[in-house]
């Protein structure tokens, strides 16, 4: 398999690098504020995106460097945004644990990994940044926002007991992709609407919110992951509770716009962990969902006052 899934990306990034962006001399082709980016960048970021989720690899051409381009600029506004703010270093521990944990999810060895990673022109400080970088943008968001999270614990608590007293210690799990979008005017939720449906449509749902998605899991192909029924809101577990597998929701309205939910699997899972681990389980949950909203709505701010030129 490890051999099948470097040849894929061999030749995807012999393709891209060759015919569509290296053919020529290295050009800048964007500025963020006086930070540039060339074709030789977004032909890396393509690399990056596809070791992240390879079913990029099923989608257009020019559609994909789009979105790699849109990804550096992304993450460029993101790290002039952090600076102003904090230093960079000091998290080599944590963004270890983050390197393992990719690898874990690649299904590779750390030799296997490291191949990987060569045959894809990926330096191990390039991987380190970008990860320190999603890392330094959470710690921003928290800092700025963690004052108005708004979680009802009482009702939480409440809630979890009904729910084991109830469940016979099993409850349904569902595994979930997301794409979220905030439409500029009212008049523009149709046609985004539209947009993203008709996308779907052609490309499929995990495509579709890596190219649409404003949410963070939008690298991911807007993977959210397992979630149990009790760390639902009552709005979202109303809008999937009878969702058939394979299917998505219409969107639903949340504080950072409009969400698209796609129900990739489900299944009964049993409640294994104490009261209090499950308890404060699905209050990171929430936290984690409240901030994940502030933090689009939080860039879009961010990326209105950034000065982007177009080369």
């Amino acid at each position: 398999m490890f051999k099948i899934k470097i040849f894929i990306f061999l030749i995807l990034a012999y393709s891209f690098l060759t015919n569509n962006l290296l053919a020529k001399k290295i050009e800048i082709l964007y500025k963020v504020e006086n930070h540039p980016i060339t074709n030789k960048d977004v032909a890396k970021e393509i690399n990056y995106l596809l070791m992240l989720n390879d079913q990029l690899k099923t989608i257009e051409k020019e559609e994909l460097i789009q979105y790699a381009t849109k990804s550096i600029i992304k993450e460029k506004v993101k790290k002039i945004e952090i600076l102003k703010n904090f230093e960079f270093g000091g998290n080599e521990q944590l963004l270890e644990r983050q390197i393992d944990y990719l690898r874990n999810n690649l299904n590779l060895d750390e030799i296997e990994f490291e191949s990987l990673l060569n045959s894809l022109d990926i330096s191990n400080n390039y991987l380190k940044e970008k990860i320190e970088i999603e890392l330094m943008w959470n710690k921003l968001i928290y800092t700025i926002y963690k004052d108005k999270l708004v979680i009802n614990e009482v009702e939480i608590r409440e809630k979890l007991k009904r729910d084991l007293e109830s469940s016979s210690n099993f409850l349904n799990e569902y595994l979930l992709h997301e794409i979220l979008f905030n439409p500029k005017q009212v008049s523009d939720l149709e046609n985004n609407k539209t947009k993203i449906e008709k996308s779907i449509q052609e490309i499929g749902f995990e495509n579709t919110a890596n190219i649409l998605s404003e949410a963070q899991s939008s690298k991911l192909g807007g993977k959210i992951g397992w979630i149990k029924e009790n760390q639902l809101t009552k709005e979202v577990f109303k809008n999937i509770k009878n969702l058939e597998i394979g299917a998505y929701t219409n969107p639903i309205n949340v504080p950072g716009g409009q969400l698209f939910l796609f129900l990739k699997d489900k299944r009964k899972t049993r409640l294994e962990l104490s009261f209090e681990e499950e308890y404060e389980k699905i209050l990171k949950t929430e936290q984690n969902r409240q901030l994940d909203q502030y933090s689009s709505i939080y860039y879009k701010k961010t990326e209105i006052n950034t000065k982007i030129y177009d080369n």
